[in-house]
């Protein structure tokens, strides 16, 4: 060795530098791949924030949405409340109520903060009437669900007819 000390030097020198030069490249290897994940979160931070005015609005409008819908909610404890409404498209539509009924509601313990309020109906009145009752109550502003329906003819040779409507309405606990 000592005949070939400089040959051993760059010979051991030469191995040193090479597993210095494949630690960096391995640490190069690995800042690469942190910078590119970095570069993602930026660029979708980026894109969050140029939509945040776009979400504050589209939550404003779902916000209003939800209030909307909680305002048409019937309360199963404000029977006069509730009746007002089919009074109101009683009197629009012009027909006869001969009977309204609010029905116990089945309880359950589900939690849910929303409850169904069954409805018992009866009027009279021409087709067009009882059918423009039908319709106010499938698109007015309270939830629906139109259970059965039926329509007799009062009497026979009259215009007049009978319309039997069994509802649920959508309500607060």
């Amino acid at each position: 060795m000592r005949q070939y000390l400089f040959g051993a030097v760059c010979t051991i020198l030469s191995l040193l530098l090479s597993a210095g030069i494949w630690i960096i490249w391995q640490d190069v290897r690995t800042n690469e791949a942190l910078n590119r994940e970095r570069s993602q979160e930026f660029d979708s931070m980026l894109s969050t924030i140029v939509s945040g005015p776009l979400i504050r609005q589209e939550f404003a409008r779902a916000q209003d949405a939800i209030k909307k819908i909680d305002g048409n909610l019937v309360t199963e404890s404000k029977v006069e409340e509730n009746y007002f409404y089919f009074y109101q498209i009683k009197t629009r539509t012009n027909a006869d109520v001969l009977f309204l009924k609010q029905q116990a509601t089945e309880s359950s313990n589900d939690g849910s903060e929303y409850k169904v309020i069954p409805y018992t109906i009866q009027l009279a009145g021409t087709y067009t009437q009882l059918a423009a009752f039908l319709l106010e109550l499938e698109t007015g502003p309270k939830l629906a669900q139109i259970r059965a329906f039926s329509f007799k003819r009062r009497e026979l040779g009259e215009d007049s007819l009978t319309l039997n409507i069994e509802l649920r309405l959508l309500g607060k606990r």
